[in-house]
C-alpha cells in the first residue's frame, strides 16, 4: 500500500515536470504572450532577454599586506570655496588740518584796550563823558573810528540834550573838542512816538544831503542833514543829524521828531568835514533778520574767518544815550 502512494507521489511529480516544460516552451515560442506579461508584470524579463545577458562579474577581493595591516586610504583633496566677506568701508572722521608754522591762524586777535582819555585843557565834564565812551564802545570798534560824537537824549542833567565831540590822536589817546546844545526827540505820540533811538551808530556816505527837507514834517528844512546807517523793519530810518535852523531857540531841549538837531554853523562844519577827511573803511554793523533791525550794540558782520567785514563809510561813530550826566556844568556854546 506505501509503495502505491509513492509510486502515485512520483507520477504527480514527473506529470507536474512535463506539464511545467511544455508551457515553458510554449512562452517561448509565443511572443504575443511575453508581450502581454511584460506589460502587466513590468519587473518580468523572460528567458530570452536573459539570455545574452552578461553575469556581472563579483568585486575583487581586497589584498592586505602580509603584515596585516589595511592600507591607508586614499586622500581626495576636496575643494572648499572660501567665502568673500564684504565689509562696508569706514567711516571717515573728518579731522582738522595741522596748521603749517607761521600759517595764518582763522582766529580772531584779541582786540586791543579802549584808547585813554586825554585830560590836558579838557574841563572835568568832557573826561567824565570821555570815559563813558570807552566804556559804551566795544574795544574792537575802536581801530576803525576817529571822530566820537556822544549825545544824550535825557531831558535834565549835567549832559542832558548836549553832544560832546572827541577824536582819536595819533598816540592813540580820545582827546576833547568841544560841546554844544542839540535837540533829540520829543519822546511822545504824536504822527509816530517822536522819539530818537539809542546805541551805537554809524553814517550812512550815500545819504549826505545839503538842502534836504522832511517828507514826514510838511517839508520842513533839514540843511546838512547827515543820516544814519540805521534800518528798522527793513526800511532805512529818516533819522540824521541835521541843522536846528528855525528852532534854535529850543537847542538844550527835546524837541525835534527825532532827528538831532545841531546848532546851524556845527552842522554845517561837521557835514564838511567829515566829507573831506574822514573817508576810510568801516566795519559794517551786523543786521537783525528776524525784526529786519540793524544792531546799535557794536556787534559786527563777519566774514567765513571770522574778521569784520569793511566797507568804505565815514571812520565816525556817533554814541547816543539816556544819560544826565553828572552835577557839573556842561560848557555852554558861545
Amino acid at each position: 500500500m506505501v509503495r502505491v502512494r509513492e509510486f502515485a507521489a512520483v507520477a504527480s511529480v514527473a506529470m507536474l515536470a512535463m506539464s511545467a516544460a511544455f508551457w515553458i516552451q510554449r512562452f517561448e515560442s509565443n511572443d504575443a504572450l511575453q508581450a502581454t506579461v511584460t506589460k502587466w508584470i513590468p519587473g518580468f524579463s523572460g528567458p530570452a532577454a536573459n539570455a545574452g545577458a552578461e553575469t556581472p562579474k563579483p568585486a575583487p577581493a581586497v589584498q592586505f599586506a602580509a603584515t596585516g595591516t589595511a592600507p591607508k586610504p586614499l586622500s581626495i583633496p576636496v575643494r572648499v570655496a572660501k567665502a568673500t566677506l564684504t565689509l562696508p568701508p569706514p567711516k571717515s572722521i573728518p579731522v582738522a588740518p595741522r596748521l603749517a608754522e607761521g600759517a595764518p591762524s582763522t582766529q580772531v586777535p584779541a582786540a586791543p584796550p579802549p584808547p585813554e582819555v586825554e585830560t590836558d585843557g579838557a574841563n572835568a565834564q568832557a573826561v567824565a563823558v570821555a570815559e563813558r565812551v570807552r566804556q559804551s564802545v566795544p574795544a574792537e570798534l575802536f581801530p576803525y573810528f576817529d571822530v566820537y560824537l556822544y549825545v544824550s537824549k535825557s531831558a535834565s542833567g549835567a549832559w542832558a540834550q548836549h553832544m560832546f565831540v572827541f577824536h582819536k590822536t595819533d598816540s592813540g589817546r580820545l582827546a576833547f573838542e568841544e560841546t554844544f546844545p542839540v535837540s533829540t526827540g520829543r519822546e511822545r505820540a504824536e504822527k509816530y512816538f517822536t522819539s530818537t533811538p539809542s546805541g551805537l551808530f554809524e553814517l550812512d556816505p550815500n545819504r549826505f544831503d545839503a538842502t534836504h527837507r522832511s517828507h514826514r514834517w510838511n517839508n520842513a528844512p533839514m540843511p546838512w542833514a547827515m543820516f544814519l546807517n540805521y534800518t528798522i523793519h527793513n526800511r532805512a530810518t529818516g533819522v540824521a543829524l541835521h541843522s536846528g535852523v528855525g528852532h534854535v531857540a529850543l537847542l538844550g531841549q527835546r524837541a525835534s521828531g527825532g532827528c538831532v538837531r545841531m546848532p546851524p554853523q556845527k552842522a554845517e562844519e561837521y557835514f564838511h568835514r567829515f566829507q573831506a577827511s574822514e573817508r576810510g573803511l568801516v566795519p559794517v554793523f551786523a543786521f537783525d533778520s528776524a525784526s529786519g533791525t540793524t544792531r546799535t550794540d557794536g556787534m559786527l558782520q563777519r566774514d567765513m574767518a571770522g574778521k569784520p567785514v569793511l566797507t568804505e563809510g565815514y571812520r565816525v561813530l556817533l554814541i547816543i544815550q539816556d544819560v544826565p550826566g553828572g552835577p557839573a556844568t556842561v560848557a555852554a556854546l558861545s
